[in-house]
């Protein structure tokens, strides 16, 4: 009886230390891996202009600076996805490197924009994007783009 006692109280401490191991349907995926599923399904649905699953990737609260300090909220992006504005022709994330920090992570990446418009230049940036495991699943929080300059 002891000993089952003290493994319970075992069990409760580590749940304490440890808050993502008390939840099993989080261990059976490497954060770090869903973190680049979750971007790759990000930049898709931005090309198809798939408003729902952009909301079930970027949290409510979800607000991007870009180079010029613009800031722009989660609500502004679907805005521009369901009027038809700024059309995207493709989208890429590449050379992303994930850290994860208990429930957070932080993403570090290249992307390159090409709009829909004839004639329209590329935009390459390097961007972060910050992620926190909610009770639904990773979603991101908050992100950052610079351009890069050509050679970059």
């Amino acid at each position: 009886m002891k000993c089952r006692t003290a493994l319970a109280g075992i069990a409760v401490s580590l749940a304490l230390l440890f808050p993502s191991a008390a939840r099993p349907e989080f261990s059976a995926v490497d954060p770090s891996e869903e973190i680049r599923r979750l971007e790759q399904l990000l930049a898709r649905a931005i090309v198809e202009r798939d408003t729902q699953m952009v909301q079930r990737i970027e949290a409510e609260g979800y607000v991007h600076t870009d180079s010029d300090g613009k800031v722009s909220r989660r609500e502004d992006f679907l805005s521009a996805y369901q009027s038809g504005a700024n059309p995207i022709r493709s989208l890429k994330f590449e050379d992303l490197q994930v850290d994860v920090y208990g429930d957070a992570a932080v993403v570090r990446g290249k992307l390159t924009m090409q709009p829909a418009e004839k004639g329209a230049v590329p935009r390459v940036a390097r961007y972060t994007r910050f992620y926190v495991r909610l009770p639904i699943g990773w979603q991101a929080v908050g992100g950052h783009s610079s351009l890069l300059k050509p050679g970059n």
